[in-house]
């Protein structure tokens, strides 16, 4: 649900302002290691499909910003991915 409303208010902020949102996903930040999405089950991204896989162990979590964010890390692509289950 948060990120629906979060989402719904950013998609607002962009069309009253004319400001272009754009987005990518959380792999660039952190060296494209699986992100823990509940318990055992992470988002994984192979060959450019994000997809989710249950691990028995878990991931480290280290996320960290480029010195310089480029403009071709982001596209206009950027409505959510949904695909867990409502909890």
């Amino acid at each position: 649900m948060a990120i629906k409303i979060t989402y719904i208010f950013l998609k607002t902020l962009s069309l009253t302002l004319q400001i272009p949102l754009l987005a990518c996903d959380g792999f660039l930040f952190n060296e494209g290691n699986p992100i823990r999405a509940m318990r055992n089950l992470y988002f994984v991204k192979k060959e450019g499909v994000i997809s989710t896989e249950r691990f028995a162990h878990e991931y480290a979590q280290n996320f960290s910003l480029p010195e310089v964010l480029e403009e071709s890390y982001f596209n206009h692509d950027n409505e959510p991915l949904y695909m867990l289950p409502a909890v």
